[in-house]
C-alpha cells in the first residue's frame, strides 16, 4: 500500500491547540467501497472551527481525528454504485462532515488523499476558483444559511458583529442581494474604513470589547437608525459585544450566538429584563449541529445552487487569501490563523 500523509492529533489542548498536530503516515487502501469516493486533496482551509476541533469544543471529534473542515480535491476512485454521479478528473469541494443527509462522526481533509461517501462532495463549477470554491461552508452556507431561517427581506434589518470578517463581509452582499439592511459591529476603525470602501454601507461602527464603549454605541446606533426595528442580531464574538447584540435588540428579537472569537465565552443575559419583560430570545446556532440536521437535502442543495450562482455572477465576491502554507506546516498555519489583523484567510497546499 501507498503512504501517504495526513495531519492527525490524538488529544485536545484549549490553550494551545495548534501543539496537536503531528505529520502521520498511513497506508492509503488499494480500492474504495462501493458507495465510497477517493479525492486528491488540492487546498484546506485553516477556519476557526478547525482551531474549535483541536481545542475539544466541536461536537463530533472523536480521537484520533485528522484536522480541517473544508477544502478542494480532484476524484481519483469511485465506487461501483457512484459511477453515474462522479467520474475520474472532477473537482470537488470536501467536507468534513456530511453536507446531504445525516452525519454521525468528522473525517479531516487535512491530507493528501481522503475516503469520503457522496454525500460529503459536491461538484465544482469550472468558473469558480479553488480559492473561493474552498471556503464555500463555513463562509458563504453559514451566512445564507441563517437569513434562510431568520427569513430576512426586503426592509428588515440585522446586527452583526465580527462585520470584518469572510462571514461578515458576505452576509452585507446577501443584504444587498436580498434587500436587508446590516448593521454592522467592528473592533477597528481601520475594518469600518475598509468595509464603508468595499460596499459602501453607512451604517459600521467600532466596539472595542469594552464596558465602557456600550452606552455610547446604543445611542448613536439608536439615533443613526430613528424608529427602525432590529429584530435579528449574530454575534461571532462573545463577551462584552455579545451582551451588546441582545442590548440593541427590539422585543421580541432574536440574537443568534455562533462563535467567541474574544476569547470570552460568557455572555450576560438579564433573565427579567431581557428575556421576560422583552421576550428576546438567546439561539446557539451552528452550521453543523443547528441548520444541517434540521433541514431536507433539497434545501441544501438549493442553497448550494444558489451560492454556485452568486459566485459566478459575482454577486458575491471573497476577499483574496492570504498566506499559503505547505500541508506539512500545519501547525505554523494555525498559528498564523490565530493572529489578529491577519491579510486574509490561511490556506494548506496539500
Amino acid at each position: 500500500m501507498t503512504k501517504v500523509r495526513e495531519i492527525s492529533y490524538s488529544r485536545f489542548d484549549i490553550d494551545n491547540p495548534e501543539d496537536v498536530y503531528k505529520v502521520s503516515h498511513v497506508s492509503l487502501p488499494d480500492s474504495v467501497g462501493d458507495r465510497e469516493v477517493l479525492v486528491r486533496m488540492s487546498v484546506a482551509m485553516v477556519h476557526p472551527c478547525d482551531i474549535g476541533c483541536s481545542s475539544g469544543l466541536v461536537n463530533g471529534v472523536n480521537l484520533p481525528a485528522v484536522g480541517g473542515f473544508e477544502g478542494i480535491g480532484i476524484v481519483e476512485k469511485i465506487g461501483s454504485k457512484l459511477t453515474q454521479k462522479f467520474s475520474p478528473g472532477q473537482r470537488v469541494h470536501v467536507c468534513a462532515t456530511h453536507i446531504f443527509g445525516s452525519w454521525k462522526e468528522w473525517l479531516g481533509v487535512w491530507r493528501d488523499y481522503v475516503i469520503l461517501p457522496p454525500e460529503s462532495l459536491i461538484p465544482v463549477p469550472d468558473d469558480v476558483e479553488d480559492d473561493v470554491a474552498a471556503q464555500i461552508f463555513v463562509n458563504i452556507l453559514t451566512p445564507l444559511a441563517m437569513i434562510k431561517e431568520m427569513k430576512l427581506g426586503t426592509g428588515d434589518v440585522v446586527l452583526q458583529t465580527a462585520a470584518g470578517s469572510v462571514v461578515g463581509k458576505v452576509m452585507i452582499q446577501l443584504g444587498q442581494i436580498f434587500g436587508f439592511e446590516t448593521i454592522n459591529i467592528v473592533r477597528r476603525q481601520e475594518t469600518a474604513d475598509e468595509i464603508i470602501d468595499l460596499y459602501g454601507s453607512n451604517r459600521v461602527y467600532v466596539h472595542d470589547g469594552t464596558s465602557s464603549a456600550e452606552e455610547r454605541l446604543h445611542k448613536k446606533i439608536r439615533n443613526d437608525i430613528g424608529d427602525i426595528s432590529i429584530k435579528y442580531a449574530i454575534d461571532a464574538v462573545s463577551g462584552e459585544v455579545g451582551r451588546f447584540c441582545l442590548r440593541m435588540l427590539d422585543s421580541g428579537g432574536v440574537v443568534y450566538y455562533y462563535g467567541a472569537l474574544s476569547g470570552d465565552p460568557i455572555v450576560s443575559v438579564d433573565i427579567v429584563t431581557d428575556l421576560c419583560r422583552h421576550n428576546k430570545t438567546v439561539k446557539g446556532w451552528s452550521i453543523q449541529e443547528t441548520w444541517l440536521r434540521s433541514v431536507s437535502d433539497s434545501t441544501k442543495q438549493a442553497c448550494v445552487d444558489e451560492i454556485w450562482k452568486f459566485l459566478s455572477n459575482k454577486t458575491i465576491v471573497l476577499p483574496p487569501i492570504g498566506d499559503k502554507f505547505p500541508l506539512e506546516e500545519a501547525r505554523q498555519a494555525v498559528i498564523a490563523s490565530k493572529k489578529p489583523h491577519k491579510k486574509g484567510k490561511i490556506m494548506l497546499v496539500c
